[in-house]
């Protein structure tokens, strides 16, 4: 897959490999101390239990489907070529 991506794509990952770790190698050993220690299946089950998760959930998802970043991949996601 790497193969396929661009020259600029390849070449970031490449030079910037390092800082990618460096910047997300804490978020991810957080990320996974949260599951280990069970905290995380308990917030999921105590919000998930409240009467108007949904409506907050609905909320929260509208939040990211609006962001920037969300948009971006939406439009970026047209341009793929379509495959038979």
């Amino acid at each position: 897959m790497f193969a396929n991506t661009s020259v600029t794509a390849q070449r970031g990952a490449l030079d910037l490999k390092g800082k990618f770790r460096e910047a997300t190698t804490p978020v991810f050993e957080n990320l996974y101390e949260e599951v280990a220690s069970g905290r995380e299946a308990n917030r999921v089950i105590s919000e998930g239990s409240k009467k108007d998760y949904r409506q907050k959930l609905e909320l929260e998802l509208k939040e990211i489907r609006e962001s920037e970043l969300w948009q971006a991949g939406a439009a970026v996601r047209k341009l793929r070529p379509k495959l038979n």
